[in-house]
């Protein structure tokens, strides 16, 4: 029996390590526990377990985008039963659904199946922003949403000025900065103001925007 305790599902701030980590093992096991046509249910706050996905990265865009629906700390859907919950209740599911990583060899073959088959170039996604554009990019079939991707790839692999020793790129600084203008309530204008200040700053030819149109 297993003791859960996977309240980073719901406590964790989706940029964290704790909530990346924890959405991580959960894809593991929802790669080893596939349905027979290899489907996978998606528990994502907007899925619900009510929609299957073939592609484990697409459940990887929902939960970076919509998180965990509430309250799935026991994953009925994705081969685990058996488990004791906090209330020593003990959930169990159909034998058929009896999960083959309960002796550990599956997570361990996956991740070296994934490891040959997901070789990624040299300028591929380095960080879980990165991960998210590049799949989005990959499986979007509307040709000017996937121009907007590419920029926004180009954009994340750009430093904000050249030499830049902290590794600062341009659109995780964007991001951060709009972040911080949406949590205080900052206008248009003087977002804008304080752009053009910073930007200032910075040495000559740095890539943060200008104007707040351009940053959003």
């Amino acid at each position: 029996m297993i003791q859960m305790n996977r309240q980073w599902m719901y406590n964790a701030d989706k940029r964290s390590k704790e909530y990346v980590d924890g959405m991580h093992s959960f894809l593991e096991v929802a790669k080893a526990n596939k349905k027979p046509k290899g489907f996978m249910c998606c528990p994502c706050s907007q899925c619900r377990n009510e929609k299957d996905h073939a592609d484990w990265r697409t459940l990887h865009l929902h939960l970076i985008k919509n998180r965990f629906m509430p309250n799935y700390v026991v994953w009925t859907q994705h081969g685990e039963r058996g488990v004791v919950m906090e209330d020593d209740e003990e959930e169990e599911d159909d034998d058929n659904n009896i999960p083959d990583w309960a002796a550990g060899q599956v997570f361990a073959d996956t991740l070296m199946e994934d490891a040959d088959e997901e070789k990624l170039p040299e300028d591929g996604p380095t960080d879980d922003l990165g991960q998210v554009l590049h799949d989005a990019h990959r499986d979007c079939e509307n040709g000017k949403e996937k121009a907007k991707l590419q920029r926004m790839i180009e954009d994340h692999r750009k430093l904000l000025y050249l030499d830049c020793k902290q590794g600062h790129k341009k659109l995780g600084t964007t991001l951060e900065m709009l972040q911080w203008k949406a949590k205080h309530g900052v206008s248009d204008k003087a977002f804008e103001g304080m752009l053009k200040i910073v930007k200032d700053k910075l040495p000559q030819k740095n890539e943060l925007p200008s104007t707040t149109y351009e940053a959003k």
